[in-house]
This record gives structure tokens, C-alpha cells and sequence, in this order.
């Protein structure tokens, strides 16, 4: 008996189920960018205050903010591919066998 996936029955086998788990995946994704985004609007946020401490100067530049944002929304989609993987196998398909 197998523990992965949680939910075997719904795999990627048909069309409409492959467009539903991959949108699914990329609205997870681009939710948590978005947000991550949003948060470095506060200049007096814990999570701008954070990092400006990593980088010189008095304010973050538009450079830096979108690479902690782009690092940031990778590591999310790693943890959300891991995720979809779990409970239903989301991924098994992109491997060459």
C-alpha cells in the first residue's frame, strides 16, 4: 500500500483534469508572488525592514525588491510542485523514462 499520493484517482490521465491541477499549481504560485510583492509596499514592514538589512543604503531599489520577490516565488513553486506531488501525483508525467 501506497501512501503517496493522498488522492490517486485524480491524476493528470484526461485533459481537463491536467488544465485543473495545473491551474490549480500556477494560482498557488502566482498568489504567493503577488503577496510577496504587496508586502514590500510597507516601507515600515517587518519583512522590508528585514531585508533592507542585507543591503546598503536607506531604502530597497526596485532591483533588490524584485529579487528577493523572484528567489522568493522559486522557492514557493518548489514547495508547491512538492505539495501537488503528494496528494495526487501532480509531476509524475514531466519525468523521461
Amino acid at each position: 500500500m501506497t501512501i503517496i499520493p493522498f488522492i490517486s484517482n485524480f491524476k493528470s490521465t484526461t485533459i481537463p483534469k491536467a488544465f485543473i491541477l495545473n491551474g490549480f499549481v500556477t494560482a498557488a504560485i502566482t498568489l504567493f508572488a503577488v503577496e510577496m510583492r504587496q508586502l514590500f509596499n510597507d516601507e515600515k514592514g517587518k519583512l522590508y525592514l528585514f531585508f533592507n538589512g542585507f543591503f546598503e543604503g536607506s531604502a530597497l531599489t526596485e532591483t533588490q525588491i524584485a529579487s528577493i520577490v523572484f528567489l522568493a516565488t522559486l522557492l514557493s513553486a518548489y514547495i508547491v510542485y512538492i505539495i501537488m506531488y503528494v496528494i495526487v501525483g501532480f509531476g509524475g508525467g514531466m519525468l523521461i523514462s
